[in-house]
């Protein structure tokens, strides 16, 4: 805090300058003893009372820390440091809008506080007001031009308001007047700093300059060469810049984006899965030839090709790349394939090529295999064949190879677990828990094993089981029950998820959104410990990593995390709305109280502050149908191309009564070629159509006739 306003006699001025020290250092306890010290002879000194307001809410007697520093304030509105502490202690209780207010108000009263004007702009960040954020670190540009991390953060205002040239300009000057940085990271960090602001900025010719000057001083080379490719593309360079891809390839990073950027440079259109669009297949063949015969340890790339490549090579490529899988018996080859499955011609052929396999294998025919003869092989090609039919929904043949393959190998936990991924497929939930936990069993030093144990039992409805069996991976409790609290603390989005879904299925649907919110919950908390960090940023010059830390501060409904929370979201208020609010809040079962009896103190305090963060207990069941359709439009925007996200569209607006919503979800339903839209659009006609036709506008019913007749024909 800054030195007192009014004269205090030295004695207490010493006591005064101690208890800032001591809050600086945290030690509150002290600080309040001195603070009583000086209010003894001085009881009405305004910088006194607001200090000491900011350290009663320290010490968690918060409306008492607030009616100190208004005291204060009353006794003289005129106080930089009381109102510096009304924003310190409203910043604190996450109130930044409000805490603006009050910097700006201690501002106006000591214009050049480096230290005011530092947590304005700290304030602006978190309410988005880059352009008085600007305003504020020009400022302190003026007061202190010898502080780096003024300029730096001079120049990210500037691009956040889409001036790049100006941001790219002001850190020209200031590498001009000063060192880019104090370690060799700082320094490499502003320099690629600098070169993506050229680029922004339209001039990559500028942006090469500074690559060449700069070279010995970045030490990322990865972002050093991809830099210069963009450059060179932007020059219109293509040849500069492919080889320049290339080489970014041949270090192991960027694949995909290199690839795309190569497409981009022979102008092949890229769908969202960067697979080519029809008409263009061929061309981007051969650039994954290319890359390829450059670099035949590609994975991307040799992956890549088979989601493009015309049918007629597939099978041939597919033996080649899942051939070295199966000779090193890698799993992972179950999931690496699981994309082609979205292809249904594709999808067919996959069977036929591990059943050709199993076939040289029971042969003795091991030529495929370079003429290794290993007994192990016939197990991972049986995996995979029960892992292929339980994608095709042919669960009497998964269960037929699977069962071979526990035959041939009984001890390997992978097995068991993917017979309980079939026996899920098949809705026996139960079983599926009892093989999934069977697998964790047989190699108990495996959390994965034992995270999906716990997630079969979710399924199951066997919440308690399956917090048990979490429980064994973490610390010790320190009361029965105290799982969950651990589980939300660390930010388990699978546990918040499987946990919500299996409330929503036992029909306490405020148990469900106790969990099923907590995703929105933690991006609160995160976007307010950020409040903490955007100064670092500036004086560490870890700048580049902080605009895709904004980025995703601020597009949480992107976040693929999200969006699988959301289809329960809305099924979960759709049945509120069904049952009313009474109904639901009686079928609520609030989980048992811990017993904190024996518990230390400090452990009671910290178990009551994680409920505190973590436990939602007043869920809002007002208006459920306009939260739902909050969640219902994140699906919309970004799982558009999914045929699940519209048949909830159809059950949604159904319930909404919003036959034109109906109407245009039939229509996308029609366009990926659902298989049941035709019995949707029956489902529609029968019940929505007919009864809102009579109350529905004659132009919007115009609309919905057009698209019923061309999706029903």
């Amino acid at each position: 805090m800054s030195s007192a306003s009014q004269m205090l006699p030295q004695a207490q001025q010493r006591l005064f300058d101690k208890m800032n020290r001591e809050y600086s250092n945290r030690e509150y306890t002290k600080a309040l003893r001195t603070s009583d010290g000086i209010l003894s002879i001085a009881p009405e000194h305004v910088d006194t009372l607001a200090v000491r307001g900011l350290i009663l809410y320290n010490l968690e007697r918060i409306e008492e820390g607030y009616d100190t520093i208004k005291q204060a304030i009353l006794f003289n509105p005129r106080s930089m440091v009381a109102w510096h502490s009304l924003g310190m202690c409203q910043r604190l209780d996450k109130k930044y809008a409000e805490a603006l207010k009050a910097f700006k108000r201690a501002l106006s009263f000591d214009a050049t506080n480096t230290e005011v004007l530092r947590d304005v702009a700290s304030a602006c960040i978190q309410v988005r007001d880059w352009a008085q954020f600007l305003d504020m670190r020009e400022k302190m540009v003026t007061a202190k031009s010898s502080v780096r991390a003024n300029w730096i953060a001079v120049s990210c205002g500037h691009r956040l308001l889409g001036h790049s040239k100006l941001a790219a300009a002001v850190m020209d000057v200031m590498t001009s007047i000063m060192d880019a940085g104090d370690t060799p990271v700082e320094v490499s960090e502003a320099n690629l700093y600098r070169v993506e602001l050229e680029l922004e900025s339209g001039a990559p010719q500028r942006a090469l300059e500074l690559l060449k000057q700069h070279d010995a001083d970045i030490i990322d080379a990865e972002t050093k060469l991809l830099l210069r490719a963009k450059a060179h593309a932007q020059l219109g360079r293509h040849g500069e810049a492919e080889k320049r891809y290339m080489e970014v390839i041949g270090s192991g990073v960027s694949e995909a984006d290199s690839i795309a950027a190569l497409a981009q440079l022979q102008k092949i259109p890229l769908d969202r899965y960067l697979r080519p669009l029809p008409g263009h297949t061929e061309k981007y063949m051969e650039i994954l030839d290319r890359v390829l015969a450059a670099y035949p340890k590609c994975d991307y790339a040799r992956r890549h090709a088979l989601d493009c490549m015309p049918l007629e090579h597939f099978r041939e490529r597919l033996a080649a790349f899942a051939t070295p899988y199966i000779q090193r018996m890698i799993p992972s080859l179950f999931s690496v394939l699981k994309s082609l499955y979205v292809d249904p011609a594709r999808a067919a052929q996959i069977g036929d090529v591990f059943t050709a396999m199993e076939r040289e294998l029971e042969a003795k025919d091991f030529g495929r295999f370079g003429g290794e003869a290993n007994p192990c092989f016939i197990l991972w090609v049986h995996t995979f064949l029960a892992s292929h039919h339980r994608r095709m929904g042919d669960y009497g043949k998964a269960h037929e190879f699977i069962d071979k393959a526990i035959a041939h190998t009984p001890t390997l936990e992978l097995l068991y677990l993917e017979k309980a991924k079939i026996l899920a497929r098949e809705g026996k939930t139960a079983e599926a828990a009892q093989q999934a936990d069977f697998a964790r069993e047989l190699d108990l030093q495996d959390k994965y094993l034992n995270s999906k144990a716990a997630k079969y039992y979710f399924r199951d409805n066997q919440i308690e089981k399956g917090e048990s069996t979490m429980q064994l991976f973490y610390k010790v409790s320190v009361v029965e029950g105290d799982t969950y609290l651990t589980a939300l603390e660390s930010q388990c989005y699978w546990y918040e998820r499987e946990v919500g879904e299996a409330y929503y299925r036992k029909g306490d649907y405020i148990s469900a959104l106790q969990n099923l919110l907590m995703f929105e919950r933690h991006h609160e908390q995160n976007h307010c410990e950020l409040s903490d960090f955007h100064n670092y940023v500036f004086r560490r010059n870890t700048m580049r990593s902080w605009f895709d830390v904004l980025e995703c501060d601020e597009k949480m409904d992107r976040n693929k995390f999200f969006l699988k929370f959301c289809p329960a979201l809305v099924r979960t208020y759709m049945q509120i709305h069904a049952q009313g609010e009474e109904a639901v809040r009686a079928a609520h079962v609030p989980r048992p109280e811990l017993r904190l009896d024996n518990v230390s103190a400090d452990e009671v305090k910290r178990i009551k502050q994680q409920q505190t963060d973590y436990c939602l207990t007043d869920i809002d069941l007002s208006a459920p149908l306009l939260k739902a359709n909050r969640y219902m439009e994140f699906l919309l925007k970004h799982r558009e191309a999914e045929t699940s996200t519209h048949v909830l569209a159809v059950e949604f607006y159904t319930v909404a009564e919003k036959p034109l919503l109906v109407a245009r979800a039939l229509r996308h339903l029609h366009r990926l070629q659902y298989s049941k839209t035709k019995e949707l659009v029956a489902a529609f006609k029968a019940g929505l159509y007919a009864t809102a036709k009579s109350t529905t506008d004659a132009r919007v019913q115009a609309v919905v006739d057009e698209i019923v007749d061309a999706v029903s024909a």
